[in-house]
Formats: structure tokens, C-alpha cells, sequence
């Protein structure tokens, strides 16, 4: 098993996505290659996969320079369901995290839906720790125009 940095759009990587995302959002929105590639062509955005020996598993790592410092969001962990228990997601966010370190990134954040058991447990072995915070989101297409 190993892990890279999607450097290239290719039918294995929109493939792999089509079948991953899914697995994380059962009603999203299956991202399009066009999509993905805007993803990656982002200085911003750093997509990672895990290879065993087919791709696996995927992380999306945002690094965010803000005025109190560097930052990181890990987004969109998912390793496939006939891969779990593998340990390919805790390789995934070792991978993350080093990459952030390497950018001088001054803390990681991510968020987990509390059902997902097995996600959380994972980020609490990997010393994340649950924050005393709130989370909001607007989701836009809900904005009524006046």
C-alpha cells in the first residue's frame, strides 16, 4: 500500500471517486473530472490517494493562510468499504499530516459526523482532539434572493 499526491485527472481517478464519494455522502454529488480538476489545480488544495494496489482511498488536505497563521482542513476522508480495516486511512492522514508539516502549517482541523464511529475513534488515536466549538454552516443554495 502507498500513498500519492494526485498530480494528473485520470479515468482511474474519476472513477475511483465516482464509487468513494458515495461511501462518505450517501446523496451528494458524484464530482465530475472538469470538478476535479479545478480541485487540483488549486495551489490550495493537495488531493491524496491510497494505492493497494488500485486506488483505494482519498483525502482532500486545504492549506489556508490566514492573518493568525498557516492552517489545514482535512476533508472528505473515505477509504472504500471492501478496504476498511486495512489501516489505509490512518496512513492517509500520517501522509497529511507530514505534507502539512513540511508546510509549516501551525494546526490541522477536521470534522466528523458523531455515527461515524470508527472515523472518530481513528482521529482521537491520531491525537486530534474534539474541540470545545461550534460548527456553523449556511448552505448557499438554501439563500432566498430578495
Amino acid at each position: 500500500m502507498h500513498i500519492e499526491l494526485i498530480d494528473e485527472i485520470t479515468p482511474e481517478v474519476v472513477e475511483t471517486f465516482s464509487r468513494l464519494m458515495p461511501q462518505l455522502v450517501p446523496n451528494g454529488k458524484i464530482p465530475q473530472a472538469e470538478y476535479l480538476q479545478q480541485i487540483m489545480d488549486s495551489p490550495s488544495n493537495h488531493l491524496f490517494a491510497a494505492y493497494n494496489p488500485h486506488m483505494v482511498g482519498t483525502l482532500t488536505l486545504v492549506i489556508m493562510q490566514t492573518p493568525s497563521g498557516v492552517k489545514a482542513w482535512i476533508e472528505d476522508v473515505v477509504v472504500d468499504s471492501e478496504a476498511r480495516g486495512q489501516r489505509i486511512g490512518e496512513q492517509l492522514l500520517q501522509h497529511a499530516i507530514a505534507y502539512s508539516t513540511r508546510l509549516g502549517v501551525s494546526s490541522i482541523n477536521l470534522t466528523s459526523r458523531p455515527e461515524r464511529v470508527a472515523a472518530n475513534k481513528l482521529y482521537a488515536s491520531m491525537r486530534f482532539v474534539l474541540r470545545d466549538t461550534n460548527v456553523y454552516r449556511l448552505n448557499t443554495d438554501e439563500i432566498i434572493n430578495v
